[in-house]
């Protein structure tokens, strides 16, 4: 999967959007928000309504997957409203595919 992302095509660094697709039928349903609800309490672990770096670091490794501070810090800064951390709602609206922040 990661060699997948590696590809010419994602150069630029991959976005929270990608990231989801390459791991998504990993994560559970996608098509209902109490499924997008369900992906979304797997990413808050520490229950604070947010994901952020410490979030998505942990949810990359126990998918065997590797991503650096940076990448992960990128991903952060394209997907949240408010460039930090991505909010319940960001999460449904990348996972809808709606425009976000």
């Amino acid at each position: 999967m990661i060699a997948e992302l590696d590809s010419p095509d994602y150069q630029g660094g991959i976005t929270f959007e990608e990231f989801l697709g390459a791991i998504g039928n990993r994560l559970g349903n996608k098509k209902t928000r109490e499924g997008i609800d369900k992906i979304f309490d797997l990413f808050d672990d520490d229950g604070t309504g947010t994901i952020n770096i410490r979030n998505m670091k942990r949810v990359a490794k126990e998918l065997g997957e590797v991503l650096t501070d940076a990448e992960l810090k990128e991903i952060l800064a394209r997907a949240g409203s408010n460039g930090e951390d991505i909010s319940r709602d960001d999460f449904y609206n990348i996972m809808t595919k709606k425009t976000f922040g």
